[in-house]
């Protein structure tokens, strides 16, 4: 059985993600791509570029996962200001 691809590109992440996960989104499709290189790098033997791949696959990930985490605090710190102003306006 064939797994469904989801393609994250612009068009399609819009319609279900905050603005605020963009920059998350972006963050992934450097992910992958820099896993497909180190799969090339690990294919061709190759142990100079698999190390610098590898380098460079952790620092995106950390950069990603700053990225997730100042994002879900930005929703969170927006959606709070606006309870926050709906509470004190209904009495």
């Amino acid at each position: 059985m064939k797994r469904a691809r989801i393609h994250l590109d612009s068009q399609n992440v819009r319609a279900w993600l905050p603005d605020d996960f963009l920059p998350a989104v972006m963050a992934f499709q450097l992910v992958r791509y820099r896993s497909h290189r180190v799969a090339a790098a690990r294919a061709n033997r190759d142990k100079g570029a698999l190390s610098i791949e590898m380098a460079m696959l952790v620092i995106v990930l950390i950069v990603g996962a700053s990225l997730v985490v100042l994002a879900i605090k930005a929703l969170v710190t927006k959606k709070a200001t606006q309870i926050g102003t709906s509470d004190t306006s209904g009495q």
